[in-house]
């Protein structure tokens, strides 16, 4: 019986110093289950008319499908500012 309290008070210890260090582990009892977790899936793209560009200075970017936590949402497109400069790929 000493060596159990023993043991469960360095369990204990243990545990209590890892937990800090970001460390952890656990007893389990019986068969291990598998959890399956799928991400949704977007559905095809939406077909949408672009609309008459308003000027020389727009860009059309399309739409696309936007994850939710349980479902996904359709964003529609639309026509934004063409960047002065051009495109810049600021990667190192």
């Amino acid at each position: 019986m000493k060596n159990k309290a023993l043991i469960l008070a360095a369990l204990v210890g243990t545990a209590a110093v890892s937990a800090n260090a970001g460390v952890n582990f656990g007893i389990t009892i019986g068969v291990p289950m598998p959890v399956v977790v799928t991400a949704p899936v977007a559905p095809a793209p939406c077909v949408e008319t672009i609309p008459a560009c308003p000027g020389r200075a727009y860009v059309w970017a399309p739409g696309y499908w936007s994850h939710r936590e349980t479902h996904c949402v359709w964003v529609r497109g639309g026509w934004n500012h063409r960047p002065v400069h051009g495109y810049r790929d600021h990667r190192w």
